[in-house]
């Protein structure tokens, strides 16, 4: 079966979901819990490699990470989507270096600089393994952490993922991360993230690499990061699980929360090995 007859056959039997929402905006996100504040939570602080990173905790149990995608702080997460894993999980959000309430050392940002960073967050919290979630850019964070701290990560979830920004199919990505670079009155960090992520190299050739058991979720909509880049990724990582939404776009979990939790509680829940044998 070739892909394009795969995509269509997939498309049939995908999670049946909506959005009105369009790139990174926040038009059209479902309605948020009203007795559920990431704001009611405290920030605390950890000291990783040079650096103050800003976190918050939610829930308890086995933690899960949550990395943030590109230009994003923790208080961006859909309120929802984290109440809900938080009901099973300990559910750790952070803001990336020199974003929101974490500080910049000055050092050039790449994306395995903010991979070690996260990997830090966990020793500094005593947290030998944690499930490792990534968003947009935090998926490819993710993807870095996995393969060069392969030890701290369980499972790992990819939302709106990609192996490189230089794929046809990523050209608005690409176009966005360029114009975000290009442009001073931005925040100095957001732009050095986007440097960062026009500098990656990409995993392609690595992803086979990847031991952990990995989940990807992605929309139909998604015009960053479409479909036929989650399936590639997916092609090329062993065992890995996939779930298209039906009208989602970029970053589905703020617009899908409660459909985009309950993927990702059912993955981690399954009680085979969180490691390919």
């Amino acid at each position: 079966m070739n892909l394009k007859t795969f995509i269509i056959l997939l498309l049939a039997l995908t999670v049946l979901a909506s959005s009105g929402c369009a790139g990174f905006r926040s038009e059209g996100a479902q309605k948020e819990s009203t007795d559920f504040s990431l704001n009611s939570f405290p920030v605390k602080y950890a000291s990783v490699n040079g650096v103050e990173l800003g976190y918050r905790e939610f829930g308890s149990g086995e933690p899960i990470l949550l990395i943030m995608g590109f230009g994003g702080t923790m208080d961006m997460w859909n309120a929802t989507f984290v109440e809900l894993l938080a009901q099973d999980y300990r559910v750790i959000s952070f803001d990336n270096r020199g974003i929101g309430f974490s500080s910049d050392d000055g050092e050039p940002f790449s994306l395995d600089l903010l991979a070690g960073d996260a990997a830090g967050l966990l020793d500094a919290l005593g947290i030998q393994q944690a499930h490792v979630l990534g968003t947009s850019m935090g998926a490819s964070v993710a993807q870095e952490m996995a393969l060069n701290y392969p030890e701290k990560v369980d499972k790992l979830v990819f939302s709106s993922a990609t192996y490189s920004v230089n794929t046809p199919e990523t050209a608005l990505l690409k176009d966005l991360l360029q114009s975000c670079a290009a442009n001073s009155g931005l925040d100095p960090a957001v732009r050095k993230q986007a440097d960062a992520n026009l500098k990656w190299n990409g995993t392609y050739e690595r992803l086979p690499e990847i031991r952990s058991k990995t989940l990807l979720l992605v929309g139909t909509d998604d015009e960053f990061t479409p479909p036929v880049i989650t399936l590639e990724i997916a092609e090329n990582l062993p065992g890995a699980q996939f779930i298209v939404f039906e009208g989602a776009k970029h970053c589905g979990e703020r617009y899908l929360p409660v459909e985009y939790s309950n993927a990702v509680l059912d993955f981690l829940n399954e009680e085979e090995s969180s490691k390919l044998k």
